[in-house]
């Protein structure tokens, strides 16, 4: 089925990625670009230039039936309301991340998008970077076992434009720490206990631009998210432990890594020297000795292909009827809890329970 799509917002990630995915499809025949809402007239020239519509009154942009699909790609501050009124006036949304402000403004938008029977979707398209596809593969396939420990690391996410400004929820945290907790929250797929963070202005005195986070996850695993946009030194992207092996990946657009598991182990008994007040003794101990191996992973066939577009893919076909939504809302709904408590963990240096 033919989906026409609608812009508001036609900046970077709207006249660009956004643009770029429904022009490239086409020939699909299940996206055409149709129309754009901005309130800059050079936005507006652009899409004019490229055979779009452009509209300075957003009433007559949602009025238009040539299009069935919005894409909001607004600053984050105007994400709610653009949403809201498009799902009502009958348009399926897809929205830049983060989902929003605040966990209100989300909880206000899904319960819009359930009573208006409109999908929402949040554009999560990291999960389909090269590095998580590899760490994912290794988890669905077994080869890592249950997590343990999995450790997500980006910097150089340098904060510019409205991405720099408190009021439009700008920050490091929402800017670069949504991909990457999202995508812990996807792969481990369980309810989140816990969280702790150290969130900074470090350079910018007006939003975050360094943050850890640690969160708890129910069934024991713990994920540790650093994003810096102050320190450029690079840090090791993945190091994933789990009870069967480790696997790091060295940068974000590196589609191998380092898989390092125990071909065989076993327990031995042996006696040790111990220490006490009166001299030393022999005591018994268990020593695990193992034959480890290390190989460049993935070793098993699988190719790692990058496709960002694969998240249009799943949001057509879900409006089609096709396929179950990627991105369900209570995940979008557990990363902002997580982010909302890493804030407030910063603040009070506490633990948050969540």
């Amino acid at each position: 089925m033919k989906h026409g799509v609608g812009f508001i917002g036609y900046g970077h990630m709207g006249s660009g990625y956004h643009y770029q995915v429904a022009e490239d499809r086409r020939d699909a025949a299940d996206l055409v670009p149709v129309a754009v809402y901005d309130v800059r007239q050079s936005q507006r020239d652009l899409a004019v230039e490229r055979g779009l519509k452009a509209y300075d009154d957003l009433d007559k942009f949602l009025s238009d039936d040539e299009f069935d699909v919005v894409v909001v790609a607004t600053p984050n501050n105007f994400h709610r309301e653009m949403t809201c009124r498009a799902l009502e006036a009958g348009k399926h949304v897809i929205c830049e991340k983060p989902a929003a402000m605040t966990s209100g403004e989300i909880e206000e938008m899904i319960a819009t998008s359930e009573r208006t029977g409109k999908k929402l979707f949040i554009h999560q398209n990291r999960r389909f970077d090269v590095d998580f596809l590899a760490v994912k593969h290794a988890y669905d396939t077994g080869r890592l076992g249950k997590i343990h420990t999995i450790e997500s690391n980006f910097c150089g996410g340098t904060l510019m434009g409205c991405r720099a400004f408190e009021d439009h929820a700008g920050g490091i945290l929402f800017d670069w720490g949504v991909h990457l907790i999202d995508q812990i929250v996807y792969l481990i797929d369980e309810p989140v206990k816990s969280v702790w963070a150290d969130v900074y202005k470090e350079k910018n005195p007006e939003v975050d631009d360094r943050a850890t986070v640690i969160f708890t996850f129910e069934g024991g695993t713990k994920a540790k998210v650093t994003v810096s946009g102050t320190f450029l030194a690079p840090y090791q992207r993945f190091a994933v432990y789990g009870e069967k092996g480790v696997l790091w990946m060295d940068d974000i657009y590196e589609k191998k890594g380092t898989f390092r598991e125990a071909k065989s182990a076993q327990w031995k008994k042996e006696d040790a020297i111990a220490y006490g007040k009166d001299g030393a003794f022999v005591r018994q101990q268990e020593i695990l000795e193992e034959d480890l191996d290390r190989v460049e992973y993935p070793d098993d066939g699988y190719e790692v292909n990058q496709d960002w577009a694969a998240l249009y893919t799943n949001m057509i076909d879900t409006i089609d009827g096709k396929a179950e939504m990627l991105v369900r809302y209570d995940q979008v709904r557990t990363v902002f809890r997580i982010i909302e408590a890493a804030f407030e963990s910063s603040k009070t240096g506490k633990v948050v329970e969540l």
